[in-house]
């Protein structure tokens, strides 16, 4: 996986947008730093929200020019600031939903996130479950079960689900990669499908013009 930091304007180009939400303090602007190849900090909260670019390369072994940005977006938490995340999902082709491992709470208010996306992305986004902070099982305990994340995501069909570690690094790209190719062929079944439609106006607007000069 490549990626830079520079947004893509090649036409060879596709464009995703995915947000990274949850309760404040469970990791995710540490996961997002991670995903682009910098180093864990400890952060003060994110405020309102910050989005930047990742470009992805040699994502299609059948295309090998065809590249992929992913506008990426990074969410507070807080409360104050919930109205502004909400308004950002909107058209959102993916999203991560974050929790800490170590923190119940951060999991008991995963409804809340699932329901603030299905209210206003469109039906067929892509959704993540990320438990955040698997560093700390060893330290502090698991106060979240395995088997009640994944319950979570089999309930609500979610795509998947990892446990992570943005301090230590652990699952974070990997997870990631997963995530973007899922993105990736989505999106090119949309093209597909709207080069399709657009196939068929072109078709049913020769043969209107064929009948037309045929009277």
């Amino acid at each position: 996986m490549e990626v830079s930091r520079d947004y893509n304007t090649d036409d060879n180009n596709l464009l995703s947008k995915i947000v990274v939400i949850g309760d404040a303090n469970v990791g995710k602007t540490n996961i997002i730093r991670r995903i682009i190849g910098e180093d864990f900090r400890e952060m003060e909260a994110t405020i309102g929200v910050e989005f930047m670019y990742i470009n992805l390369k040699n994502i299609d072994k059948d295309d090998p020019n065809k590249t992929m940005s992913i506008q990426i977006w990074d969410t507070s938490g807080a409360e104050r600031y919930k109205a502004i995340t909400t308004t950002h999902i909107r058209g959102a082709d993916g999203a991560y939903i974050v929790y800490d491992i170590s923190n119940e709470s951060s999991f008991n208010h995963l409804d809340y996130w699932y329901n603030c996306i299905k209210d206003v992305a469109e039906k067929d986004i892509l959704i993540y479950l990320i438990g955040n902070k698997s560093d700390l099982i060893y330290e502090e305990g698991r106060a979240v079960k395995k088997k009640d994340a994944i319950e979570f995501v089999n309930k609500n069909k979610l795509q998947g689900y990892a446990e992570c570690s943005a301090k230590n690094n652990e699952n974070i790209k990997e997870t990631f990669e997963i995530f973007y190719k899922l993105l990736y062929k989505k999106n090119k079944n949309k093209i597909k499908e709207k080069n399709k439609m657009k196939l068929e106006l072109i078709n049913k607007k020769q043969t209107e013009k064929k009948n037309n000069n045929c009277c």
